[in-house]
């Protein structure tokens, strides 16, 4: 069994692991989100994402045995990032039509060559237990989740107004990140098991 690391981290193992792929970003731009979405956050039933827990996840793996789990170390580290060049773009809800349940900020800029790479780790991963997303891939990071009924309609008018707000100045993600996640009751913990800089 190999050790998960990233660099500090004490080494610790497991019989089986639940895990992610994801784009780090850079504070500036998680701020920013943050700052623009605040009206949303004043007035509707939404359980809303910690700042910290911010992120663009490229592919979520579910419960891997530690076998596996270890395999998909080996396609995170080993997977070729190419410069990647985002934006700001628009809040959004998934699912698109319809009342949404999901709450999120889109991203626009090398759109194409990020699902290039989000296609390669998927389709890498799959002989490892790993499904594919059914409903395609949309660069984005899950601000909240809807828990109430009560005003959707006016939400999505406001989300509308509020991506004109958004600052759209080109950024690159700060790492790539294999976090595993542990469910409590209290919510979900998150642990890096590999996170790659980016430059």
């Amino acid at each position: 069994m190999r050790l998960f690391y990233h660099a500090g981290a004490i080494p610790y193992y497991h019989h089986a692991v639940r895990c992610f792929a994801a784009l780090d970003l850079p504070p500036p731009v998680l701020n920013h989100i943050v700052k623009v979405s605040g009206p949303l956050r004043e007035r509707y039933d939404i359980r809303w994402v910690a700042r910290d827990q911010l992120r663009m996840t490229l592919m979520f793996a579910g419960e891997l045995p530690d076998e596996n789990a270890d395999h998909l170390l080996d396609i995170v580290e080993d997977i070729e990032l190419p410069p990647l060049s985002l934006s700001l773009d628009r809040f959004g809800a998934f699912p698109p039509k319809g009342m949404p349940r999901v709450v999120w900020a889109g991203f626009g800029g090398d759109v194409e060559a990020l699902t290039r790479v989000q296609e390669e780790l998927t389709e890498r991963a799959e002989p490892l237990g790993v499904d594919r997303e059914k409903r395609g891939f949309t660069p984005h990071v899950t601000l909240g989740r809807v828990q109430g009924q009560f005003g959707l309609l006016a939400l999505i008018d406001q989300m509308k107004g509020l991506s004109e707000e958004l600052n759209q100045k080109p950024f690159s993600p700060t790492a790539l990140t294999l976090f595993r996640s542990t469910l409590t009751p209290s919510g979900p913990i998150y642990e890096v098991m590999l996170r790659r800089p980016l430059r």
